[in-house]
């Protein structure tokens, strides 16, 4: 190939391969599979629900994200100002890179929390002691839809 044809087919190269990464892009922000946790707290046990959050289950999806698992932080909110219905006191969200993610969550979960935290049985130990002191927990799994 002669230089004069180089440079152009170079930059055509490029090009294609940015818009190529930019379309993939903007369809894996669609595949994202984000899962909202709902929990209704009494007042007495607040403190624990948060206590268990903060030292087991949030160090453990902070390692789900470097593992890529997931693909942000993981949060936790409560309402501002309560609705009656659903009534819930916490909720927490956690967005996995893809369905694919979930399978290999699910695979491999009990074995990284042993790791994280030696000693304890797994992941499904702090889940336990959260589903005891929570009066009702539901899960959504939602999705982002397209606007433009």
């Amino acid at each position: 190939m002669s230089r004069k044809y180089c440079f152009p087919a170079v930059f055509i190269l490029i090009f294609c391969l940015t818009a190529s990464a930019t379309v993939r892009a903007e369809e894996d922000r669609y595949t994202i599979v984000v899962e909202e946790s709902f929990y209704t707290v009494a007042p007495e046990n607040r403190e624990e629900f948060l206590r268990v959050y903060k030292t087991r289950l949030f160090p453990f999806w902070q390692e789900m994200k470097k593992m890529g698992i997931t693909v942000d932080d993981y949060r936790m909110y409560s309402q501002r100002i309560h609705t009656i219905k659903p009534l819930w006191t916490y909720k927490t969200v956690v967005k996995f890179k893809n369905y694919a993610a979930i399978d290999k969550w699910l695979e491999i979960r009990d074995q990284v929390y042993r790791k994280m935290f030696p000693g304890e049985k797994g992941y499904k130990e702090p889940r336990k002691i959260i589903d005891a002191i929570s009066g009702n927990h539901w899960d959504e799994f939602i999705r982002e839809i397209p606007l433009d």
